[in-house]
């Protein structure tokens, strides 16, 4: 038997809810802690998103040694979002 079998017959629900509700819950959190990060990120720097940072180094701003390591995570960070939301928007809206 399955974890997520246990779990739900010590809850006595169905499985389907459980594993839904457990993915979307996943999916909230991450999106929740990635979301932070940006928000550490762009306050860090004075930006919303990678392509205001990106302008800033465009204009002179700021030098790109100074910032590629939070260049390169912001750019991750929003690439993840994206994926999560997208994640999201798979499950069923009943949840």
């Amino acid at each position: 038997m399955e974890v997520i079998d246990e779990v739900a017959s010590a809850l006595k629900m169905d499985r389907d809810v459980l594993a839904r509700a457990s993915i979307k819950a996943f999916l909230e959190r991450e999106l929740r802690r990635i979301e932070a990060e940006i928000f550490e990120i762009g306050a860090r720097h004075g930006v919303r998103s990678i392509f205001e940072l990106d302008d800033k180094l465009k204009k002179g701003e700021v030098r790109e040694t100074d910032i590629l390591d939070d260049f390169q995570e912001l750019d991750y960070l929003e690439s993840r979002r994206d994926e999560l939301l997208s994640a999201m928007k798979i499950l069923p809206q009943q949840l």
